[in-house]
C-alpha cells in the first residue's frame, strides 16, 4: 500500500470509531396535549414512588421488601448487567487489538554418538576421524546442553471506514438498552402486583367479618322464625326460606380465608419470603378509606417518555435501526492491519553457542465483496423489514398508552362516585337497622323485620368493600398505565 494512504486510512478509521450513533425514532402517532379525562385529579404529580402517598406503612414496607428481594428482578437486573457486558465487549472491537507470545526451552542430550556407524568414502568411519583430528564431534557420546527463548508483540485493527463495526455496536448498546427498561418495567409490575395482592387480601378480611355477622343475623332469624313456626304463626315455606338463605351465606363465605390466605402467600413470594409461615401485620387503618386521589399534571407525552414498555420498544427501534445500517454496509470495502515483531535466541555448548535474531512484519487488506448470491440483498431487505415492523409495534403501542390512560382515569372517577353513592346507602341501611332494632325493643316492629334490616345493611357493607376495592385497584392500574413506580438506579 502507498505510504502516503496509510495515515489517511488511519485517521478514518480513527474518526469513524469515535461516537456513538444518535439514533432518532420518530413516531407518525400524533400525540395529544392532553388526556381527556384527568383535568379535576388533584393527587400528587411524582408517581415513581407512588405508594408512598398511601397512609399505610405496611402496604409501604411490603412494597420496599420486594423491590429488595423478588428473585425474578434480581434475574431481571443479571439479565441488564448481561447486556450491558455485551455492549462493551461490541465496543471494544472499534479498537486495536494487541497482544504479547513468548516462549522457552531447555534442551539436555546425553546418548552415543550417532556418528559411529557413519562411513564416507575417502575418510573411513566418521567418528573415528574426528577424534583422530581432535574435534569434540567424535567423542564416543555426545552431550548437548542448550536453551531457547522466543518473544514477540502482535497487533491487529479493522478501521471502521464506512462505520459497520460502529453501528455493530450501537445495535447492541441500544438492546442493552433495552433491557435496562425491561428492567424498570419489571419494577412497575413487581410493586403493582404487590399491592394488588396487599388490597384483595385486606378486602377478603373484611368481607369474611361482614359475612360472619350476616350468618350470625341469619341464625337469630331462623330460631326466630322457627319459634314462630311451632307457634303457628308462619309456615314451614318461610323457615326453608331463611334455611336456604343460611346456607348460601355460609358456603360464600366459606373461602374467604383461604382466599386472603392466597393472596398473602402471594406476597410472600412477590417478596422474596418462604410462603410458610409468613404472615401481614394487622392494618392500623381501613386503607379502602384513605385512598389518595388520583395523580394529576400528567401529559401524554410524559407518559411515553416514561412507560418502560414503550422505552423498551423505541431503544428496539434504534438496535434495528443500527443492524440495518450494518447490513448496507456490509456492500463496502473492509480493511484491516496487522503487524507482527519477534524476537528470539539460542544458546549452545558449543563453538556456535549463541544464535539471535529479530524481524518485523507490517500487513494492510483490504476485502471487498464481489459475488454473493444475493445474501447481501436479503440481509438488507430482512433488517429493514424487521425497522419497519419494530416502528409498526412503537406507534401501536403508543396508541394503547394513550387509550388505557384515559380508560383509567375515567374509571377512577366513575369508580369514586359509585362509591360514594354506595356510601350513602348503606349509612341510610344502617340508620335504617338501628331505627329498626328501637322500634323492636319499644314493641312497635316485629323481630324478623329488625333483623331483615340488618341484613340488608350487612349486603351493602359487603358491596362498598367489593366497590372500594375496584376503586383501589384500578388507582393502583392507573398507576402503571401511566409508567409509575419504578426509579433508575446510580449504575446506569
Amino acid at each position: 500500500m502507498n505510504k502516503t494512504w496509510l495515515p489517511v486510512l488511519l485517521a478514518m478509521g480513527l474518526i469513524a470509531g469515535c461516537g456513538r450513533t444518535d439514533i432518532q425514532v420518530k413516531s407518525t402517532v400524533a400525540v395529544p396535549q392532553q388526556f381527556d379525562h384527568n383535568a379535576t385529579a388533584r393527587g400528587t404529580a411524582d408517581i415513581s414512588r407512588w405508594w408512598q402517598s398511601w397512609p399505610d406503612p405496611v402496604l409501604n414496607d411490603l412494597i420496599n421488601t420486594g423491590l429488595k428481594n423478588n428473585r425474578n428482578l434480581a434475574k431481571m437486573k443479571e439479565n441488564m448487567l448481561s447486556a450491558r457486558a455485551s455492549a462493551a465487549i461490541a465496543e471494544s472491537d472499534l479498537s486495536p487489538q494487541a497482544g504479547v507470545e513468548s516462549s522457552g526451552g531447555l534442551h539436555r542430550y546425553n546418548g552415543a554418538n550417532a556418528l559411529k556407524d557413519l562411513d564416507l568414502p575417502g575418510i573411513g568411519n566418521t567418528k573415528d576421524y574426528l577424534q583422530a583430528t581432535g574435534s569434540p564431534l567424535g567423542a564416543n557420546r555426545s552431550r548437548l546442553h542448550g536453551n531457547t527463548v522466543q518473544a514477540g508483540f502482535i497487533a491487529s485493527w479493522e478501521p471502521d471506514i464506512f462505520g459497520q463495526k460502529r453501528s455493530d455496536a450501537d445495535e447492541m448498546h441500544y438492546l442493552s438498552l433495552s433491557e435496562t427498561e425491561r428492567w424498570h418495567g419489571a419494577q412497575m409490575l413487581l410493586s403493582s402486583e404487590i399491592a394488588d395482592n396487599y388490597l384483595k387480601m385486606r378486602a377478603m378480611q373484611q368481607r369474611v367479618k361482614v359475612g360472619e355477622h350476616s350468618v350470625a343475623t341469619l341464625k337469630e332469624l331462623q330460631r326466630y322464625t322457627v319459634g314462630r313456626f311451632r307457634a303457628g304463626q308462619t309456615t314451614a315455606y318461610d323457615v326453608r326460606e331463611i334455611a336456604a338463605k343460611l346456607a348460601a351465606m355460609q358456603a360464600q363465605i366459606a373461602t374467604y380465608q383461604a382466599q386472603a390466605d392466597v393472596y398473602q402467600r402471594n406476597i410472600a413470594v412477590l417478596t422474596g419470603q418462604s410462603p410458610q409461615g409468613f404472615t401481614i401485620a394487622p392494618a392500623s387503618l381501613d386503607i379502602f378509606q384513605h385512598l389518595p386521589s388520583a395523580p394529576t399534571g400528567q401529559l401524554p407525552l410524559d407518559v411515553i417518555t416514561r412507560r418502560p414498555d414503550i422505552r423498551t420498544q423505541e431503544n428496539v427501534v434504534k438496535a434495528m435501526s443500527a443492524g440495518l445500517a450494518s447490513a448496507k454496509a456490509d456492500r463496502l470495502p473492509r480493511f484491516s492491519l496487522n503487524f507482527l515483531w519477534q524476537t528470539g535466541q539460542i544458546h549452545l555448548n558449543n563453538n556456535t553457542s549463541y544464535l539471535k535474531n529479530v524481524g518485523g512484519l507490517l500487513d494492510a487488506g483490504m476485502t471487498i465483496p464481489v459475488f454473493t448470491a444475493g445474501r447481501i440483498k436479503h440481509n438488507i431487505e430482512r433488517a429493514d423489514a424487521q425497522l419497519q415492523a419494530a416502528i409498526a409495534e412503537y406507534d401501536n403501542m403508543i396508541l394503547q398508552a394513550l387509550a388505557e390512560v384515559d380508560n383509567a382515569y375515567q374509571m377512577q372517577f366513575s369508580l369514586y362516585q359509585q362509591t360514594q353513592l354506595m356510601h350513602q346507602a348503606q349509612t341510610q341501611a344502617a340508620s335504617q337497622a338501628s331505627a329498626a332494632e328501637k322500634l323492636f325493643r319499644f314493641g312497635n316492629m316485629t323481630l324478623d323485620r329488625s333483623l331483615r334490616a340488618r341484613l340488608n345493611a350487612e349486603d351493602l357493607t359487603d358491596k362498598q368493600i367489593q366497590g372500594r376495592l375496584e376503586e383501589a385497584r384500578n388507582l393502583v392500574n392507573l398507576y402503571k398505565t401511566l409508567g409509575g413506580g419504578w426509579q433508575g438506579s446510580g449504575a446506569e
